[in-house]
């Protein structure tokens, strides 16, 4: 999350150790793109200056394309979103 507020980008969850952000909503940004990529090498970069017992091992990827999002539930609501761009990304995991 440290690294996210360096940027215009949203975080969609944390599911185990899977982070995925999305450029360019909830509100549309110029160089959104560009915010995602840099957020990636940012982290890539906080996370090998860790000194620790044993090296951390981390994957990244980055897929685009249209998704569909707005507000769901009343209790609790929380903004999703929806689509084949966001079940590829979740996948690449």
């Amino acid at each position: 999350d440290y690294c996210a507020s360096f940027f215009p980008i949203y975080k969609v969850e944390t599911i185990g150790d899977s982070y995925m952000v999305v450029g360019g909503l909830p509100e549309l940004t110029e160089g959104h793109t560009e915010a995602v990529a840099d957020f990636a090498l940012l982290v890539r970069r906080v996370v090998h200056s860790v000194q620790g017992m044993a090296p951390i091992r981390l994957r990244m990827g980055i897929h685009s394309g249209p998704v569909a999002a707005g507000v769901v539930g009343n209790r609790m609501p929380r903004y999703c979103l929806f689509g084949d761009t966001v079940n590829t990304a979740s996948r690449m995991e």
